[in-house]
């Protein structure tokens, strides 16, 4: 008697994919956060989640290097899906889109190819009524405008940072080394390949390095501008003097690159840290 009751179930039963996305390690989008809200959304529904698509680490604003994504819509316009819904998180997961009709574009695609979508943690039921259709606009606005704020905030803090001649982050370029400031402006320490400043109080500023390496610089642009070789020709003259580069590897065109093209900012760098250093308290 219980055998059709199992049947029954089993016919019913959906099948869907799950798409999860992380940008930030904010623990609302972790993706383990994510997969178990959507579990739990699928159980309540006789939902049986068969695939997943992945995008960890990967910003929202556009879909370009988002695998996971890519592959969802793909499979869709290939007839190539093995479910009839796909669960989302929440509306922000297609993506922070600066055009809101994008992750509009992305879910018509799913509803044309009879593919529903489902997001599990907004409070409304993505039904194709007016109301869903109201506040999908809402959050799809707020998404983009939450992805302005953010990129306009970095901007105006990395300004911040660069205006006053310090260093805004990253590996010293050749010829060049990282030195911790106080508030004072006075110099602390030279901060070797990998070391970080702590205090918020602190800075980091650009100082040249060692006089044989400014030397070697000097006859990198001397070789290039003056006499006319190669990138590549440049890096094999220094692997034959057995000099290393910055991160004591061999050169290469690459790095020479690097060292061509980073002239002009870290000539500024220098000028701004000489500057800050001749500079009494206050």
């Amino acid at each position: 008697m219980r055998r059709p009751k199992l049947v029954e179930h089993a016919a019913t039963e959906i099948r869907a994919a799950q798409y999860v996305r992380m940008s930030t390690s904010e623990q609302k989008y972790s993706i383990g956060n994510q997969a178990a809200r959507i579990a739990a959304y699928a159980a309540r529904r006789n939902i049986s989640i068969v695939r997943t698509y992945s995008d960890p680490g990967k910003s929202g604003v556009q879909i370009a290097g988002r695998r996971g994504l890519q592959d969802l819509i793909r499979d869709v316009q290939l007839a190539r899906a093995d479910f009839s819904c796909v669960l989302f998180y929440d509306v922000t997961r297609w993506g922070r889109f600066q055009d809101v009709d994008e992750s509009a574009y992305y879910e018509f695609i799913c509803k044309q190819a009879g593919i529903s979508v489902h997001y599990c943690e907004d409070d409304f039921e993505n039904d194709g009524s007016f109301a869903s259709d109201i506040v999908k606009v809402n959050k799809r606005a707020a998404a983009a405008d939450f992805s302005k704020q953010l990129s306009r905030k970095v901007f105006f803090g990395q300004c911040n940072v660069i205006t006053p001649g310090y260093w805004r982050g990253g590996p010293a370029g050749y010829g060049l080394r990282r030195m911790l400031i106080n508030e004072a402006g006075k110099p602390v320490q030279i901060l070797e390949y990998g070391q970080r400043k702590s205090p918020k109080s602190q800075h980091v500023i650009l100082v040249p390095g060692p006089k044989a390496e400014i030397r070697i610089v000097q006859s990198i642009f001397d070789l290039f501008v003056n006499k006319k070789k190669s990138r590549q020709a440049i890096a094999e003259h220094l692997n034959a003097k057995r000099l290393l580069n910055a991160r004591g590897n061999a050169w290469t065109m690459q790095t020479i690159s690097n060292t061509l093209e980073g002239e002009n900012l870290e000539k500024e760098m220098l000028d701004r840290s000489t500057r800050i250093l001749s500079l009494e308290p206050g």
